[in-house]
């Protein structure tokens, strides 16, 4: 009686707290992505941020990019729950068969010491210290996490959940109790409390909240809270739910009984109705998360840091399209076409009047001075603030930027191009017209300059006294030269607005991030220098800092420390479009699609670097595990490096800088953001090094760098000992066809030697029968001449006679000369021909000087040359005997290492070769000689003709046969056993 009493109590109460505290969070939760199930079970944050979901599929992690699905060959069934994670990184979890796996390294392995062949239900699970314990119909398991090596506890009954507390696991089986501690192992315990209802299953959470121990029971709807004191398990609390209880969810930060209508939170009394949930966790960005099982998987980003602000006198329908401060207020522009006054500090409106006559939104708001502001509707109006006073501009439709320095006002809007001069001055408009190369037209009545082009941004460069200006996209420059494009890396730029800050021009382009126009050069700020974007909408200076609207999220440029800020937190901009922005103080307010917002300009408190980790690695499509610096074949050359980034709410803006360094090669290049693998294909036999870290604009690097070394090794054909083989076998290739061509050669000098033999020794048979039969014949008859001479009756017959056999028998021992073998040297052939042409001069009155050289390098000469040399020089000689009228005649032959000198010099009438008979023979044959010889004739006539004739020693030279073998011909045919002079056997 005492404890229905208490029961009801307890229940009366906590659903006054659950009323009274009721806080709605439907609106705020919403699908995460396109997940393949809508039925989840399970969720668990790592470590490292990684979100896990186990559902009807399996096991799955999500990164914010990429969802990656885990499988093994040995999963019976794929519906999944009780994700846990143990000291060495691995994800444990069963499965509704009760089989029990873990993930390590990308890889799904069973457990296979815990027998789930033998258990009647899937086991629940709690890793303890360095131990993975799990229940079981035996008892209890136990599994060294270290080793991977289990065993049963038996029990006096079967286990049905356990839950973790700080130093020792309680255990609940059939109406018992026990307590396990690593040193003391396991031991039975009591209970003090309600007994258990039959009919009704009790279950511990997994986890705990300060010691208190959560059970829940189904169908009976009943949360018990417990506490372990001196060896007795205390209920301290029971509460009821109307419905069945599918989890509880506890965690350090709030604890959820999750059931099929409704969670409660038993913390803080939220409820989130309508979902059946079955799981609710946190990650470290501060998103929560969901697993439904009707829902799939659901999320509530973390509360944004703006506000929205509320304008008194606006109407609700109407919405804030402009901004710009004024002094510590701020001017509102509307879409119906009224200016605003608004004091964020009393968060009042000082004034709203409207500015065109017909309702025409406000679109863009200029200060041109302290007090007027240039109002931009489809017609453009000037505002002075402190008296409200309105005043149209004429002929400007649609302004779309302006800005203005001490001697005009520049318009660009779709109506044309506009230059106001502050003064009505003919000085002042020759120089706008100077300034700018007279470009412009002149409105006499209106006082303005003109360009009739649709203009779109513009700005003023004093520094380089030049208007840049966006026509169509297309940026130009204006200055005293004229108009051109303006050109960044010879191309066009395509601006879509325009700042100048302190000596410097800010440019943002449309697709090429922002660039900055100093007086002497352009940097480039983009993507891979933190830009979120490289399409940039609008750049807005507030005080020293340059506000980028861009596709991506807000960014800031501090423009003296000329870097993008990173260490800020911005607004999340997912879902409303930004028109425009303008602050006062550190109050920054925001002009979107869905309201006016306001934030604070703060430092981040807290350290939110980015983390990223090397997931995997593929090679050639198959995962890589274990060694960290692995020896890959040379067919192992395409790798893959699967990056993990957990990041949730900006994870499409995040990319990867990244370098395969080589002893050659240490270039880094970039992904594209949200791009999470980097893949090199084909990769050269090497050592590498992979680097690679994440970087988020708007928090700046990660903390650590990824490095992984890995080698590709040589193909077979490659290694040190194929080319060794190989190099032996090219040589044993280059010696088998050296040794070849030197037995054929060693053959051919042999049929040479014995060709030149059978020469040799037909000319000395050939010069004998010459000097023994025809010469003594020609003697003979010479005598017989000779001898009829004599006689007195003698006709004149004889003595022609004996002159002719007198020249033939000169010719024939001519003959027998040059046939003779002996003779075949080029000393021979010298003296002979000087002892041949001093006959000549035996019977003339002419004076016959020679020289002969000393040395005479012994050179073996052909019979063709021999006779030429000695014909040629005879030739010479008769014919300056013959014609020259000389009384000196000089001969000198000599040699050099390469040449024949041959020179013939007379003091008679000279040589001149034009007067030459045609069809003489000496000259002709002269010059006939020399060219086949390959030699050179020159001719001079001075106080006489000198004849001078070089012939190259090696026309002359006997070509033979290589008589002498190099040394390492010598060896290889005493190797091979050959002699020189024999030819090998065949």
């Amino acid at each position: 009686m005492h404890k229905s009493f208490l029961y009801k109590i307890n229940l009366i109460l906590f659903l006054l707290f659950i009323c009274a505290g009721l806080k709605a969070q439907d609106s705020q939760i919403k699908p995460a992505f396109e997940f393949p199930t809508k039925e989840l079970y399970n969720l668990h944050v790592d470590k490292h941020g990684f979100l896990w979901i186990a559902s009807d599929l399996g096991v799955a992690r999500y990164d914010g990019i990429n969802c990656v699905h885990f499988s093994s060959p040995h999963q019976i069934s794929l519906g999944c729950t009780n994700l846990l994670e143990d000291n060495y990184g691995r994800i444990w979890f069963t499965n509704f068969t009760g089989q029990i796996f873990y993930i390590d390294h990308e890889t799904v392995t069973l457990a296979e010491s815990y027998n789930y062949k033998n258990e009647s239900n899937f086991p629940k699970m709690v890793l303890f210290h360095d131990q993975l314990l799990a229940t079981s119909d035996k008892g209890l398991f136990v599994l060294d996490t270290k080793t991977l090596t289990g065993k049963y506890i038996s029990l006096s009954t079967y286990a049905t959940s356990l839950a973790l507390l700080k130093d020792q696991v309680l255990i609940h089986g059939e109406q018992s109790w026990y307590s396990y501690k690593e040193t003391t192992g396991l031991k039975k315990i009591n209970h003090a409390g309600d007994e258990e209802i039959k009919g009704n299953s009790y279950i511990l959470a997994n986890n705990t909240y300060n010691d208190t121990v959560y059970m829940m029971s189904n169908p009976s709807g009943v949360v018990r809270k417990l506490l372990v004191q001196n060896d007795t398990v205390k209920q301290c609390q029971q509460i009821k739910f109307n419905s069945f209880i599918n989890t509880l969810s506890i965690t350090s930060g709030n604890q959820w009984v999750n059931t099929n209508d409704c969670s409660y939170s038993l913390k803080n009394r939220e409820q989130i109705k309508g979902y059946n949930l079955t799981d609710i966790v946190a990650d470290l960005e501060g998103n929560k998360w969901f697993s439904s099982l009707y829902h799939g998987l659901l999320i509530q980003p973390k509360k944004d840091i703006t506000d929205k602000t509320i304008i008194p006198g606006l109407d609700n329908d109407d919405l804030v399209v402009s901004t710009a401060s004024y002094k510590d207020k701020l001017l509102l522009g509307t879409q119906k076409g009224f200016l605003v006054l608004y004091d964020p500090v009393s968060k009042n409106t000082i004034f709203k009047i409207r500015v065109p006559p017909n309702p025409d939104a406000i679109y863009k708001i200029n200060a041109i001075d302290q007090d007027n502001y240039i109002v931009a509707c489809f017609s453009t109006y000037k505002v002075n603030i402190p008296t409200k006073k309105v005043t149209e501009l004429v002929n400007i439709k649609t302004v779309k930027q302006l800005c203005f320095d001490d001697k005009a006002t520049y318009i660009a809007s779709t109506s044309g191009l506009f230059v106001m001069p502050h003064e009505r001055s003919d000085q002042l408009n020759r120089q706008i017209m100077d300034a700018f190369g007279h470009v412009f037209k002149y409105d006499q009545v209106d006082n303005y300059f003109y360009l009739k082009v649709r203009s779109r941004a513009i700005s003023y460069f004093p520094d380089q006294a030049a208007l840049f200006v966006t026509f169509k996209n297309n940026l130009f420059k204006i200055d005293k030269n004229g108009m051109k494009p303006f050109l960044f890396n010879n191309e066009q730029v395509y601006a879509a607005s325009l700042a100048y800050v302190d000596h410097r021009l800010y440019i943002g382009t449309i697709s090429n991030g922002m660039l900055i126009v100093e007086k002497n050069g352009i940097k480039h700020i983009s993507v891979q220098n933190g830009l979120f974007s490289k399409s940039i909408f609008k750049i807005k200076p507030i005080g020293e800092n340059l506000w980028i609207v861009g596709s991506g999220p807000l960014q800031i440029f501090n423009t003296k420390k000329m870097a993008l800020v990173d260490n800020y937190e911005f607004p999340d901009r997912n879902v409303s479009q930004v028109f425009d922005l303008d602050g006062t103080g550190q109050m920054i307010f925001l002009a979107t699609s869905s309201g006016l917002y306001n934030f604070a300009l703060v430092k981040n408190s807290v350290d939110k670097r980015l983390k990223n980790y090397l997931l995997y690695i593929k090679v050639n499509n198959e995962i890589v595990t274990g060694n960290s610096s692995p020896q890959l074949s040379y067919a192992e050359n395409n790798v893959l490096f699967g990056i993990g980034i957990p990041a949730y709410l900006r994870a499409k803006d995040i990319y990867i800088k990244y370098c395969l360094a080589t002893k050659a090669d240490t270039t880094w290049l970039t992904t594209e953001p949200g791009e999470r693998t980097i893949r090199f294909s084909s990769l050269m036999p090497g050592t590498y090094t992979f680097k690679a870290i994440a970087i988020d604009p708007g928090l700046g690097m990660a903390d650590t760098m990824i490095k992984y070394d890995f080698k590709i090794a040589e193909p077979w054909w490659g290694g040190i000992g194929f080319k060794i083989i190989v190099g032996f076998l090219f040589l044993l290739f280059v010696l088998y066809g050296y040794v070849t061509m030197l037995l054929k050669r060693l053959s051919l000098k042999k049929a040479f030697d014995t060709q030149q033999q059978l020469i040799l020794a037909e000319r000395q048979r050939i010069s004998a029968e010459m000097h023994d039969d025809i010469g003594s014949g020609v003697f003979a008859i010479q005598s017989l001449a000779d001898a009829a001479s004599k006689n007195e009756n003698a006709g004149p017959e004889i003595g022609e006679i004996k002159n002719m056999v007198s020249d033939l028998s000169v010719k024939i021992r001519e003959v027998i000369w040059s046939t003779t073998v002996g003779n075949d040297n080029l000393e021979n052939l010298l003296f002979y021909t000087y002892y041949q042409i001093n006959k000549l001069f035996e019977h003339s009155d002419i004076e016959f000087v020679s020289e002969l050289p000393d040395d005479i390098i012994d050179l073996k000469i052909t019979v063709l040359s021999r006779r030429n040399i000695y014909l040629l020089v005879k030739e010479l000689v008769h014919n300056a005997i013959k014609h020259s009228t000389a009384t000196t005649i000089e001969l000198k032959m000599f040699t050099d290492e390469q040449t024949l000198y041959i020179s013939v010099n007379d003091n008679g009438i000279g040589i001149n070769p034009n007067n030459a008979r045609p069809n003489g023979m000496g000259l002709g044959n002269i010059r006939s000689r020399v060219e086949k010889l390959n030699g050179n004739l020159s001719i001079e006539n001075n106080k006489g003709a000198h004849i001078n004739i070089t012939i190259p020693l090696s026309e002359l030279q006997v070509i033979e046969f290589d008589k002498k073998l190099n040394k390492w011909q010598l060896l290889i045919t005493r190797l091979l056993k050959i002699s020189p002079d024999r030819q090998p056997d065949k």
